[in-house]
Formats: structure tokens, C-alpha cells, sequence
């Protein structure tokens, strides 16, 4: 049979990471998207990243024929910023689909046909469950299910069925043309994913959440409290008044001394609401959720506590902690 003259679905991987592991290869990434439920002939792969990044990455043999094409894009050391990479993918991507994963994220088993199944019927973008991976726990492990609710549970918006009330740049998938006229701000901070995010609801977009649509997030427990976590506290300000959908309460805003703590505790207890709601779309039986609601208030808190410790910093100590809030 002959390929296909085109792809239905372009993948983007690129090679952007925090400094500790920014040559990370997308071996085990590229692995999992190979074992998908899918047909590959109709995947377009685009591997997109710094020449030195590629430098590395050519000790690795890539499964060129598994797929429509794997397209190497390097780009100038310069521009190979995270939110950059993404744009230049979109660009020159070949399908009609187009979805992005980072280079330290493994996709579940049905990752793939779960974003092309809701963007064939109807959707604009599609959004999925957001988990985390160490070398030792993977994501179903109890302290990665706990370590996650944070992140899944802001993609979720407060419906009693899961609904996108976000979108995170490392599991989404959008229709291409629909990325090219909607591109992601390139602030060189971690939230132009939200910003894009209230730009295409604007635009009348339609959303999707597909819970099989899930990835496990390389990480460790150091760069998810005093990195990630402080680092999304800190922004909070500046997200302010880069977007006016961000969402606020005025009336906190005027008691900035007192905003972090009420702001930062109330997602606590959504957190907790969360998990009662959609744990079980994750595959967690009723009663190990309850077995590990403790587990996971605790993680909450932790997280929740590193934010609220980020915009005290950001309000009171901004220059001193810039660079602990890096992107």
C-alpha cells in the first residue's frame, strides 16, 4: 500500500529542558509513541532543538521508517527557547493536527488515539491528565499520584465532568491552523501556555479533555517544590497584567499581605474537591483515592505552600529571587 501524501497528525518534541538536564534525549519518549494504538504511517515526527542538543541526540538511532517522516529541525542556539521551539514546529509542520510533548515526557498507551478521536469529532484543542515519573516511581506509584493532583487538577475547570479549564504546553493538541494564528507568546516565564490558553477561548475555540490523553512528566521532588511550584507563586503578578482573563479576586488584591495565604489555601481545598471528583478517571479505585486522600492533601499543601512562599517573594524580594524563579 502506498503512504499517505500527507500526515493526520504532526508531533512535536522539543529538546528545550531546565538547565539540569537540557540535553535530555527523547528515547524513552520516542519508545512509548512507537508502542501507541495508532497507525504510525500517519504520524509526522518533528524533533526540534539547538545543534549542539542535535549533536548529542545523534548517538541515538532514531525508528525513521516507523513513522510518515521524522523531520530534524535545529535552531540557533538563540532562539532554541522553550515557547520558541513550539512555534518554529507549527510552522513547519506537515499535518492538519498538530501535538506537542516534551522531550522528558512519556505518553500513556493511548495518548495518541484519545487527541485524534477528539479532534476528528469536533474539537479545536484537546487537553489531557498531567502526571509526574522519577527513575524509581512511575506515575501510578502513590507518592506521583499525590505529587500530580496540582497539575491535573489546574487543567480541570470545576465542572461535575471532565472539562478543559486550561491547557499545559507539554500535553495538548490543537488544529494547526488554528496554532499558526494563535502562537505562543514568547515571555520567558512558564505561563504563555495559560496566556494562549484565554487567547483561544476568545476566539470561540472549542475544547476537549480526554482522560487517556495522559503523560508522565519527568521529575524530582526538589524541582517540583522549590522550582516548578515557587516559580508559578512568583509569576502570579506578572500573569496579571499580561492577560486580563487571568483569573483574580479584586477584593484579595487589595490586601496584599494577606492574598498569598487565602489564594494559595483555597486552591488547597479545590485540590481536595478534585481528587474525590476525578481520581477515578485515572484508574484509581474508590478505595485506595480514599487511602491516599491523606497522601495527597499533604502533597497539596506542600505545593500550594511553595506558591504562596513564590509571591511573597515576588512582592517583597523580586530582584533577589528572579533567578529562583527562572524559566
Amino acid at each position: 500500500m502506498a503512504p499517505p501524501s500527507k500526515p493526520l497528525i504532526s508531533i512535536a518534541i522539543e529538546a528545550y529542558n531546565e538547565e539540569a538536564n537540557n540535553l535530555s534525549p527523547p528515547v524513552d519518549t520516542i519508545a512509548a509513541l512507537c508502542t501507541q494504538d495508532f497507525p504510525l504511517e500517519l504520524v509526522e515526527l518533528i524533533l526540534i532543538g539547538s545543534p549542539r542538543q542535535f549533536e548529542y541526540w545523534g548517538h541515538f538511532c532514531l525508528p525513521e521508517d516507523a513513522f510518515w517522516n521524522v523531520h530534524l529541525l535545529p535552531i540557533s542556539a538563540s532562539n532554541a527557547h522553550y515557547w520558541q521551539l513550539k512555534n518554529e514546529a507549527a510552522k513547519v509542520a506537515q499535518a492538519d493536527y498538530l501535538a506537542f510533548i516534551d522531550c522528558d515526557c512519556l505518553p500513556g498507551p493511548r495518548w495518541l488515539p484519545a487527541l485524534a478521536e477528539a479532534l476528528r469529532n469536533g474539537a479545536d484543542v484537546s487537553v489531557g491528565f498531567s502526571q509526574y515519573r522519577t527513575e524509581r516511581l512511575d506515575a501510578n506509584s502513590a507518592l506521583m499520584l499525590a505529587a500530580a493532583l496540582p497539575s491535573w487538577g489546574f487543567v480541570l475547570a470545576r465542572r461535575s465532568t471532565p472539562q478543559a479549564g486550561a491547557l499545559v504546553a507539554h500535553n495538548f493538541a490543537i488544529r494547526r491552523d488554528l496554532m499558526l494564528r494563535h502562537k505562543f507568546s514568547t515571555l520567558k516565564h512558564s505561563f504563555p501556555s495559560s496566556l494562549l490558553y484565554f487567547d483561544l477561548l476568545r476566539s470561540g475555540a472549542r475544547f476537549s479533555f480526554q482522560p487517556d490523553q495522559r503523560v508522565a512528566h519527568g521529575m524530582t521532588f526538589r524541582w517540583w517544590l522549590t522550582r516548578m511550584h515557587f516559580r508559578r507563586g512568583w509569576e502570579t503578578y506578572i500573569g496579571r497584567q499580561s492577560d486580563p482573563d487571568w483569573p483574580r479576586i479584586k477584593a484579595l488584591e487589595q490586601i496584599p499581605l494577606i492574598e498569598p495565604i487565602i489564594l494559595r489555601f483555597a486552591l488547597v481545598c479545590r485540590d481536595a474537591r478534585h481528587w474525590f471528583r476525578y481520581s477515578h478517571h485515572l484508574g484509581l479505585q474508590r478505595t485506595r483515592a480514599l487511602c491516599l486522600f491523606p497522601l495527597a492533601v499533604v502533597a497539596s499543601l506542600l505545593a500550594r505552600s511553595a506558591e504562596m512562599a513564590g509571591m511573597y517573594a515576588a512582592l517583597l524580594a523580586p530582584d533577589a529571587s528572579a533567578n529562583q524563579a527562572r524559566f
